[in-house]
């Protein structure tokens, strides 16, 4: 449990990095020296997340990676790009209070997977991500997809995870529902990413990342609690609804702030 909450940590600390530089670099994307690093930063952040996903449960990950804002105003603040207000200290405290009221309210361990109707739900999310590339890509549609597939691999890796066996690195060996899991995750991490880029390259932060977070949030949370019997604990509800309010809503307060102190220092 240590080692899991130690990596989600380091999870949380390298998304806030990277979203600061994909932010910076999706106008020019593959040419963007800031893009490439923010993709390897979203990539480390990725493994560390998944060795977090082995106890604690997708609504728990998920929303800790909405923290991960939180850790972009503080560096930006510390560097002087970022000036701070009353509202986004609270903002920035909403997010780590109801990070630790969901940590409490729900029981960890791995995953229990049962059947295939996982992996049939994640195929069909990855499906939709899939079509909607051929759309235009505006900036709701963007958040949304983007959201969507981020859940797909948020998702697919909890299964992996919670499935390998001991002798996981004899890879040939593995059953062809692990398989279904790895490819189902790589490709939803693929699609989640080109519809960030495509969203955050056309419009502003807010309205493509706010929806991005709540809908990885709340999909990979139904799934989890519906298909991998994650369950909070007893009497204890109400308190993750209100530990995943709390921390959604207050994730989208400092990308408002943020983009609104950004306007007032290029204006």
């Amino acid at each position: 449990m240590i080692v899991a909450v130690a990596a989600l940590a380091g999870a949380v600390l390298c998304y806030g990095v990277a979203g600061d530089r994909l932010s910076a670099g999706a106008a020019t994307a593959l040419r963007s020296r800031t893009w490439w690093t923010g993709t390897a930063l979203q990539g480390g952040a990725f493994f560390l997340a998944l060795l977090a996903r082995r106890e604690l449960p997708l609504l728990v990950v998920q929303s800790a990676i909405v923290t991960a804002l939180a850790v972009t105003a503080v560096l930006q603040g510390a560097r002087g790009v970022r000036r701070w207000g009353s509202g986004e200290a609270l903002a920035i405290a909403g997010t780590v209070a109801g990070l630790a009221l969901l940590a409490a309210a729900t029981v960890t361990g791995p995953a229990a997977v049962r059947g295939s109707a996982v992996l049939v739900w994640s195929a069909a999310g990855l499906l939709v991500a899939a079509v909607g590339v051929a759309l235009p890509g505006a900036s709701w549609r963007s958040g949304v997809l983007s959201g969507v597939a981020f859940s797909v691999g948020a998702v697919g890796a909890r299964v992996l995870v919670s499935g390998l066996p001991e002798r996981w690195w004899l890879f040939w060996q593995l059953p062809g529902g692990t398989w279904a899991a790895g490819l189902l995750t790589a490709g939803g991490l693929l699609l989640g990413q080109l519809h960030l880029t495509r969203g955050l390259a056309v419009a502003p932060a807010v309205p493509v990342l706010g929806l991005m977070y709540v809908t990885s949030t709340v999909l990979p949370a139904a799934v989890g609690h519906w298909l991998l019997d994650e369950r909070v604990r007893p009497g204890w509800t109400a308190a993750a609804l209100a530990g995943c309010a709390l921390a959604l809503l207050a994730a989208v307060q400092l990308l408002r702030s943020g983009r609104d102190g950004s306007t007032a220092r290029t204006g």
